[in-house]
């Protein structure tokens, strides 16, 4: 699977009854002050699920809770990014493309694991 590194400028949940999107400090200074108009134009938008990187590129996460008896995806990437011996990071994981995003913002990301989300970005 190919991953690639996405610099997620906003989350929007799909999942909110109402619509509800969160912006991230850097997309308020980005368009306070654009230090380069040709990246905030190359702004794309990427769907898919917030996981831990070991199951997303396993293509779910139904191997690891199935092994360790969890009930939830959240608490399996929760397991996979705190308690395996090699700590992982949050991706985005498109499962129709199965692309793997590497997220920059991995503060940000914790809020929405286990969540079908779109991310507002650039990737490089």
């Amino acid at each position: 699977m190919k991953a690639r590194v996405l610099q997620s400028t906003s989350l929007v949940t799909m999942l909110a009854l109402p619509i509800v999107s969160l912006v991230s400090v850097g997309t308020l200074r980005q368009n306070a002050a654009p230090k380069n108009e040709a990246k905030a134009a190359a702004a794309s938008a990427f769907e898919g699920e917030i996981m831990d990187n070991d199951c997303a590129q396993m293509g779910s996460h139904e191997m690891t809770m199935k092994d360790t008896s969890l009930a939830t995806p959240d608490l399996c990437t929760t397991y996979c990014l705190r308690f395996k011996k090699t700590p992982g990071k949050y991706v985005l994981y498109n499962a129709a493309t199965k692309m793997i995003y590497q997220l920059d913002n991995q503060q940000e990301a914790s809020f929405f694991k286990a969540r079908k989300v779109t991310v507002t970005g650039t990737y490089d």
